[in-house]
């Protein structure tokens, strides 16, 4: 994690405003130079339960990047990346993370048009993104991915099968931004495996409305 309130880099000196969050691969940082706002990911050497990015994460980062942009899927513009100090600068998108949305129980429908749509791109890509809410966020006109990471497709892995069950638990959610405590989302907080019984009805729902977009 990082304790300095600026840090240097090809791309300018930024100024450290806060931490946006941790994921598997590194810490998200909101930064500025100037007038101009940006995101900071640094990478992190700490191990998840259930993935494994190799040795070399920013590498993987500008090849998911590329393919990303040729799945055509909303995401922010790479500005920099740096494999020696293992950090990359991303546009920053500004708007609600939509666990945000859910954790609050609001109505989230007005975000899956953007979400399945990204799930289609990805299918026909061949790939998977994250589909956990945190990496979402809606900028009050488009939906935006606001992470890199990509993985190969698989249906146990994408949207319908995994993804959207985090987006319908909103106590879930809730409880799990304010505890960390995991197993508010998921069967095997190991494993990354979400709760489903409860949400079925609802998923069906959705993917019934949404799929085809």
């Amino acid at each position: 994690m990082l304790n300095e309130e600026y840090i240097d880099t090809n791309a300018g000196r930024l100024k450290i405003l806060k931490l946006l969050g941790k994921g598997k691969s590194g810490y998200s940082y909101l930064t500025e130079n100037g007038a101009e706002k940006a995101v900071l990911k640094i990478m992190h050497d700490e191990p998840c339960d259930y993935y494994d990015f190799g040795s070399d994460k920013i590498s993987l980062e500008l090849k998911d990047y590329q393919t990303l942009c040729d799945a055509g899927i909303n995401i922010p513009k790479l500005i920099h990346s740096d494999s020696e100090k293992q950090l990359l600068v991303k546009e920053y998108i500004p708007g609600t993370t939509a666990d945000q949305y859910i954790a609050e129980g609001r109505n989230v429908e007005f975000l899956l048009p953007g979400l399945f749509k990204a799930a289609s791109q990805s299918r026909n890509s061949g790939i998977n993104i994250d589909f956990f809410p945190t990496n979402f966020v809606w900028n009050e006109t488009n939906l935006f991915y606001i992470d890199y990471e990509v993985n190969p497709y698989d249906a146990k892995w994408d949207l319908e099968n995994w993804g959207i069950f985090y987006w319908a638990n909103a106590a879930g959610m809730k409880r799990f931004l304010k505890t960390g405590d995991a197993s508010a989302i998921n069967v095997d907080p190991g494993k990354g495996i979400p709760i489903k019984d409860p949400f079925k009805k609802q998923i069906s729902d959705w993917v019934q409305r949404y799929k085809n977009i």
